[in-house]
Protein backbone atom coordinates (compact mmCIF):
# COMPACT_ATOMS: atom_id res chain seq x y z
CA UNK A 1 0.00 0.00 0.00
CA UNK A 2 2.90 2.38 0.74
CA UNK A 3 4.02 2.05 -2.88
CA UNK A 4 0.66 3.22 -4.21
CA UNK A 5 0.61 6.03 -1.65
CA UNK A 6 3.80 7.39 -3.17
CA UNK A 7 2.35 7.16 -6.68
CA UNK A 8 -0.84 8.88 -5.56
CA UNK A 9 1.03 11.66 -3.77
CA UNK A 10 2.83 12.64 -6.96
CA UNK A 11 0.03 11.73 -9.38
CA UNK A 12 2.20 9.12 -11.10
CA UNK A 13 0.61 6.79 -13.69
CA UNK A 14 2.92 3.81 -13.34
CA UNK A 15 6.24 2.50 -12.08
CA UNK A 16 8.30 -0.30 -13.65
CA UNK A 17 10.98 -2.11 -11.66
CA UNK A 18 13.81 -3.57 -13.74
CA UNK A 19 16.03 -6.24 -12.19
CA UNK A 20 18.73 -7.93 -14.28
CA UNK A 21 20.78 -10.37 -12.21
CA UNK A 22 23.44 -10.95 -14.87
CA UNK A 23 24.48 -7.27 -14.97
CA UNK A 24 23.42 -6.30 -11.48
CA UNK A 25 20.97 -3.72 -12.84
CA UNK A 26 18.44 -2.41 -10.33
CA UNK A 27 16.36 0.32 -11.94
CA UNK A 28 13.07 2.14 -11.59
CA UNK A 29 11.20 3.68 -14.52
CA UNK A 30 8.51 6.11 -13.35
CA UNK A 31 5.90 7.42 -15.80
CA UNK A 32 4.11 10.44 -14.41
CA UNK A 33 1.86 11.37 -17.32
CA UNK A 34 1.20 10.46 -20.94
CA UNK A 35 -1.92 12.64 -21.31
CA UNK A 36 -0.21 15.11 -23.67
CA UNK A 37 2.06 12.58 -25.37
CA UNK A 38 4.79 10.03 -24.61
CA UNK A 39 6.71 10.50 -21.38
CA UNK A 40 10.17 12.07 -21.71
CA UNK A 41 12.83 12.02 -19.02
CA UNK A 42 16.47 11.11 -18.52
CA UNK A 43 18.28 8.42 -16.55
CA UNK A 44 19.72 9.33 -13.15
CA UNK A 45 22.45 7.00 -11.88
CA UNK A 46 23.19 7.42 -8.19
CA UNK A 47 23.75 5.49 -4.97
CA UNK A 48 20.77 5.55 -2.62
CA UNK A 49 20.50 4.86 1.08
CA UNK A 50 17.29 2.93 0.49
CA UNK A 51 15.15 1.58 -2.32
CA UNK A 52 12.22 3.64 -1.04
CA UNK A 53 14.37 6.75 -1.40
CA UNK A 54 15.13 5.82 -4.99
CA UNK A 55 11.43 5.31 -5.70
CA UNK A 56 10.49 8.68 -4.22
CA UNK A 57 13.21 10.37 -6.28
CA UNK A 58 11.96 8.67 -9.44
CA UNK A 59 8.31 9.71 -9.11
CA UNK A 60 9.20 13.23 -7.92
CA UNK A 61 11.50 13.78 -10.88
CA UNK A 62 8.98 12.26 -13.29
CA UNK A 63 6.37 14.73 -12.06
CA UNK A 64 8.82 17.59 -12.60
CA UNK A 65 9.35 16.41 -16.18
CA UNK A 66 5.60 16.48 -16.80
CA UNK A 67 5.44 20.01 -15.44
CA UNK A 68 8.45 21.01 -17.56
CA UNK A 69 6.87 19.65 -20.74
CA UNK A 70 3.49 21.22 -19.98
CA UNK A 71 4.86 24.67 -19.15
CA UNK A 72 6.88 24.54 -22.38
CA UNK A 73 3.62 23.54 -24.14
CA UNK A 74 5.12 20.40 -25.64
CA UNK A 75 3.15 17.36 -26.87
CA UNK A 76 4.78 15.19 -24.23
CA UNK A 77 4.49 13.96 -20.67
CA UNK A 78 7.06 13.23 -18.03
CA UNK A 79 9.02 10.21 -16.88
CA UNK A 80 12.32 9.39 -15.21
CA UNK A 81 14.60 6.40 -14.82
CA UNK A 82 16.65 5.74 -11.71
CA UNK A 83 19.59 3.35 -11.88
CA UNK A 84 20.70 2.38 -8.38
CA UNK A 85 24.48 2.51 -8.47
CA UNK A 86 26.33 -0.20 -6.53
CA UNK A 87 29.69 -1.95 -6.65
CA UNK A 88 28.40 -5.17 -8.20
CA UNK A 89 26.87 -3.51 -11.25
CA UNK A 90 28.47 -4.21 -14.64
CA UNK A 91 27.86 -0.83 -16.18
CA UNK A 92 27.69 -1.47 -19.92
CA UNK A 93 25.65 -4.66 -19.52
CA UNK A 94 23.33 -2.92 -17.07
CA UNK A 95 22.51 -0.10 -19.46
CA UNK A 96 21.95 -2.53 -22.30
CA UNK A 97 19.50 -4.39 -20.05
CA UNK A 98 17.75 -1.11 -19.25
CA UNK A 99 17.58 -0.38 -22.98
CA UNK A 100 15.79 -3.66 -23.57
CA UNK A 101 13.26 -2.79 -20.86
CA UNK A 102 12.63 0.64 -22.39
CA UNK A 103 12.25 -0.87 -25.86
CA UNK A 104 9.54 -3.19 -24.52
CA UNK A 105 7.55 -0.12 -23.43
CA UNK A 106 6.87 0.51 -27.12
CA UNK A 107 7.49 4.26 -27.27
CA UNK A 108 5.49 5.34 -24.23
CA UNK A 109 8.78 6.50 -22.69
CA UNK A 110 11.71 8.28 -24.34
CA UNK A 111 14.92 8.85 -22.42
CA UNK A 112 18.27 10.63 -22.33
CA UNK A 113 21.00 11.85 -19.99
CA UNK A 114 20.67 12.95 -16.37
CA UNK A 115 22.91 13.21 -13.33
CA UNK A 116 25.40 10.35 -12.98
CA UNK A 117 24.79 8.92 -16.44
CA UNK A 118 27.44 9.28 -19.14
CA UNK A 119 27.33 9.51 -22.92
CA UNK A 120 28.91 6.04 -22.98
CA UNK A 121 26.08 4.71 -20.81
CA UNK A 122 23.52 6.17 -23.19
CA UNK A 123 25.30 4.69 -26.21
CA UNK A 124 25.21 1.24 -24.58
CA UNK A 125 21.49 1.68 -23.90
CA UNK A 126 20.98 2.86 -27.49
CA UNK A 127 22.15 -0.50 -28.82
CA UNK A 128 18.95 -1.99 -27.42
CA UNK A 129 16.33 0.72 -27.93
CA UNK A 130 15.47 3.44 -30.41
CA UNK A 131 13.71 5.44 -27.70
CA UNK A 132 16.80 7.33 -26.52
CA UNK A 133 18.30 10.66 -27.52
CA UNK A 134 21.79 9.30 -28.09
CA UNK A 135 22.95 12.09 -30.43
CA UNK A 136 21.50 15.08 -28.57
CA UNK A 137 24.04 17.42 -26.93
CA UNK A 138 22.15 17.89 -23.65
CA UNK A 139 24.63 20.39 -22.23
CA UNK A 140 24.52 22.66 -25.26
CA UNK A 141 20.73 22.60 -25.54
CA UNK A 142 20.17 23.23 -21.83
CA UNK A 143 22.77 26.00 -21.64
CA UNK A 144 21.31 27.88 -24.61
CA UNK A 145 17.87 27.70 -23.02
CA UNK A 146 19.32 29.03 -19.77
CA UNK A 147 20.69 32.07 -21.57
CA UNK A 148 17.17 32.83 -22.81
CA UNK A 149 15.78 32.39 -19.28
CA UNK A 150 18.49 34.60 -17.75
CA UNK A 151 17.83 37.38 -20.23
CA UNK A 152 14.08 37.22 -19.61
CA UNK A 153 14.71 37.28 -15.85
CA UNK A 154 16.97 40.30 -16.16
CA UNK A 155 14.43 42.15 -18.30
CA UNK A 156 11.75 41.45 -15.72
CA UNK A 157 13.93 42.56 -12.80
CA UNK A 158 15.83 45.46 -14.37
CA UNK A 159 14.00 46.24 -17.64
CA UNK A 160 17.18 45.44 -19.54
CA UNK A 161 18.05 41.99 -20.90
CA UNK A 162 21.59 42.81 -22.04
CA UNK A 163 24.27 40.42 -20.77
CA UNK A 164 27.25 42.63 -21.59
CA UNK A 165 28.83 43.75 -18.32
CA UNK A 166 26.49 41.70 -16.13
CA UNK A 167 27.99 39.82 -13.21
CA UNK A 168 26.82 36.21 -13.14
CA UNK A 169 27.72 33.71 -10.41
CA UNK A 170 27.65 30.13 -11.64
CA UNK A 171 27.54 27.10 -9.34
CA UNK A 172 28.53 23.81 -10.99
CA UNK A 173 30.65 23.38 -14.12
CA UNK A 174 29.47 20.10 -15.57
CA UNK A 175 28.32 19.74 -19.16
CA UNK A 176 25.63 22.42 -18.69
CA UNK A 177 27.48 24.84 -16.43
CA UNK A 178 30.67 24.87 -18.49
CA UNK A 179 28.79 25.45 -21.75
CA UNK A 180 26.72 28.18 -20.07
CA UNK A 181 29.89 29.90 -18.89
CA UNK A 182 31.23 29.97 -22.45
CA UNK A 183 27.97 31.33 -23.88
CA UNK A 184 27.72 34.05 -21.23
CA UNK A 185 31.36 35.03 -21.68
CA UNK A 186 30.82 35.33 -25.44
CA UNK A 187 28.05 37.85 -24.74
CA UNK A 188 30.21 39.97 -22.46
CA UNK A 189 29.17 38.78 -19.02
CA UNK A 190 31.60 38.85 -16.08
CA UNK A 191 31.70 35.47 -14.34
CA UNK A 192 32.34 34.13 -10.87
CA UNK A 193 32.34 30.32 -10.78
CA UNK A 194 32.62 27.45 -8.34
CA UNK A 195 32.82 23.69 -8.69
CA UNK A 196 33.83 20.78 -6.49
CA UNK A 197 36.41 19.95 -9.17
CA UNK A 198 39.33 22.39 -9.02
CA UNK A 199 40.37 21.23 -12.50
CA UNK A 200 36.99 22.10 -14.03
CA UNK A 201 36.98 25.51 -12.35
CA UNK A 202 40.53 26.30 -13.47
CA UNK A 203 39.77 25.31 -17.06
CA UNK A 204 36.70 27.55 -17.28
CA UNK A 205 38.60 30.39 -15.61
CA UNK A 206 41.32 30.10 -18.22
CA UNK A 207 38.78 30.09 -21.06
CA UNK A 208 36.55 32.91 -19.82
CA UNK A 209 38.56 34.96 -17.35
CA UNK A 210 36.14 33.97 -14.59
CA UNK A 211 36.96 34.45 -10.92
CA UNK A 212 36.99 31.14 -9.04
CA UNK A 213 35.63 31.03 -5.49
CA UNK A 214 35.05 28.25 -3.00
CA UNK A 215 31.82 26.28 -3.40
CA UNK A 216 30.75 27.49 0.06
CA UNK A 217 30.86 31.12 -1.10
CA UNK A 218 29.23 31.04 -4.51
CA UNK A 219 25.61 31.28 -3.40
CA UNK A 220 26.20 34.45 -1.39
CA UNK A 221 28.28 36.20 -4.07
CA UNK A 222 27.04 39.69 -4.87
CA UNK A 223 25.93 39.52 -8.51
CA UNK A 224 23.22 40.29 -11.02
CA UNK A 225 22.33 36.65 -11.66
CA UNK A 226 22.92 33.51 -9.61
CA UNK A 227 22.84 30.36 -11.71
CA UNK A 228 22.81 27.05 -9.75
CA UNK A 229 23.78 24.25 -12.12
CA UNK A 230 24.67 21.45 -9.69
CA UNK A 231 22.34 19.38 -7.49
CA UNK A 232 19.07 20.61 -5.98
CA UNK A 233 17.75 21.86 -2.63
CA UNK A 234 20.34 24.66 -2.53
CA UNK A 235 17.93 27.37 -1.40
CA UNK A 236 16.67 27.12 2.15
CA UNK A 237 14.75 29.59 4.26
CA UNK A 238 17.93 30.34 6.18
CA UNK A 239 20.07 31.20 3.15
CA UNK A 240 17.59 33.59 1.52
CA UNK A 241 18.64 36.45 3.79
CA UNK A 242 22.26 35.94 2.68
CA UNK A 243 21.58 36.05 -1.07
CA UNK A 244 22.85 39.12 -2.91
CA UNK A 245 21.50 38.65 -6.42
CA UNK A 246 18.70 40.14 -8.48
CA UNK A 247 17.81 37.01 -10.49
CA UNK A 248 18.10 33.25 -9.96
CA UNK A 249 18.05 31.08 -13.07
CA UNK A 250 19.88 27.77 -13.28
CA UNK A 251 19.70 24.20 -14.51
CA UNK A 252 19.69 22.34 -11.18
CA UNK A 253 16.47 20.42 -10.51
CA UNK A 254 14.36 21.04 -7.40
CA UNK A 255 16.34 24.07 -6.27
CA UNK A 256 13.93 25.09 -3.50
CA UNK A 257 14.46 23.08 -0.34
CA UNK A 258 10.99 23.82 1.04
CA UNK A 259 7.56 25.04 -0.04
CA UNK A 260 7.99 28.41 1.65
CA UNK A 261 11.33 29.30 0.06
CA UNK A 262 9.79 30.61 -3.16
CA UNK A 263 7.67 33.06 -1.20
CA UNK A 264 10.72 34.13 0.80
CA UNK A 265 12.63 34.83 -2.43
CA UNK A 266 9.77 36.92 -3.75
CA UNK A 267 9.56 38.85 -0.49
CA UNK A 268 13.31 39.51 -0.71
CA UNK A 269 12.80 41.04 -4.15
CA UNK A 270 14.66 38.29 -6.00
CA UNK A 271 13.29 37.18 -9.37
CA UNK A 272 13.30 33.39 -9.33
CA UNK A 273 12.95 31.57 -12.65
CA UNK A 274 11.55 28.13 -11.71
CA UNK A 275 14.07 25.40 -12.49
CA UNK A 276 11.93 23.39 -14.88
CA UNK A 277 11.14 26.54 -16.84
CA UNK A 278 14.80 27.52 -17.19
CA UNK A 279 16.31 24.08 -17.83
CA UNK A 280 13.88 22.80 -20.48
CA UNK A 281 16.22 23.27 -23.44
CA UNK A 282 17.22 19.63 -23.97
CA UNK A 283 13.61 18.50 -23.53
CA UNK A 284 12.34 21.02 -26.07
CA UNK A 285 14.92 20.02 -28.66
CA UNK A 286 14.48 16.31 -27.98
CA UNK A 287 10.68 16.36 -28.20
CA UNK A 288 10.72 18.56 -31.31
CA UNK A 289 13.10 16.20 -33.09
CA UNK A 290 11.09 13.16 -31.99
CA UNK A 291 7.84 14.66 -33.30
CA UNK A 292 9.31 15.99 -36.56
CA UNK A 293 11.53 12.96 -37.17
CA UNK A 294 14.56 15.09 -38.02
CA UNK A 295 17.29 17.12 -36.37
CA UNK A 296 16.39 20.76 -35.63
CA UNK A 297 18.54 23.81 -34.91
CA UNK A 298 19.38 24.71 -31.31
CA UNK A 299 17.54 28.01 -31.72
CA UNK A 300 14.31 26.08 -31.07
CA UNK A 301 15.10 26.34 -27.34
CA UNK A 302 15.08 30.15 -27.40
CA UNK A 303 11.33 29.97 -26.81
CA UNK A 304 12.22 29.51 -23.13
CA UNK A 305 12.56 33.29 -23.00
CA UNK A 306 8.87 33.73 -23.86
CA UNK A 307 7.83 31.04 -21.39
CA UNK A 308 9.87 32.69 -18.65
CA UNK A 309 8.26 36.05 -19.36
CA UNK A 310 4.80 34.46 -19.23
CA UNK A 311 5.48 32.93 -15.81
CA UNK A 312 7.10 36.05 -14.34
CA UNK A 313 4.43 38.44 -15.61
CA UNK A 314 1.60 36.23 -14.43
CA UNK A 315 3.24 35.86 -11.01
CA UNK A 316 3.63 39.62 -10.71
CA UNK A 317 -0.01 40.21 -11.65
CA UNK A 318 -1.27 37.54 -9.24
CA UNK A 319 1.20 38.58 -6.51
CA UNK A 320 2.25 34.99 -6.05
CA UNK A 321 5.64 33.24 -6.05
CA UNK A 322 6.85 32.27 -9.50
CA UNK A 323 7.17 28.56 -8.72
CA UNK A 324 3.49 28.44 -7.75
CA UNK A 325 2.48 30.07 -11.03
CA UNK A 326 4.66 27.70 -13.06
CA UNK A 327 3.05 24.70 -11.36
CA UNK A 328 -0.42 26.20 -11.87
CA UNK A 329 0.22 26.62 -15.60
CA UNK A 330 1.52 23.05 -15.80
CA UNK A 331 -1.50 21.60 -13.99
CA UNK A 332 -3.88 23.62 -16.14
CA UNK A 333 -2.32 22.20 -19.28
CA UNK A 334 -2.09 18.66 -17.93
CA UNK A 335 -5.79 18.79 -17.12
Amino acid sequence: MALFNVLTEYGCESVTFVNDQASGLQAIIAIHSTRRGPAFGGIRTLSYRSQSGALTDAVRLAQAMSFKAAVADLPAGGGKSIVIKHEGMKREEAFRALGKAIQKMGGSYFTGLDVGTSVEDLKALGHETRYAAVKLDFGKATARGLVAAIRAGLKHATRNDALDGRHIALQGLGSVGSELARLLHAQGARLTVADTSATSASQIAEETGAEVVAASRILTTECDVLSPCALGSVFTGQIVDSLRCKVIAGSANNQLAGSGVGAALAQAGITYVPDYVANAGALIKGVTEYVQGREVDYKVVDRIGDTTTLVLDRAKKARKPTHEIAELIARERLA
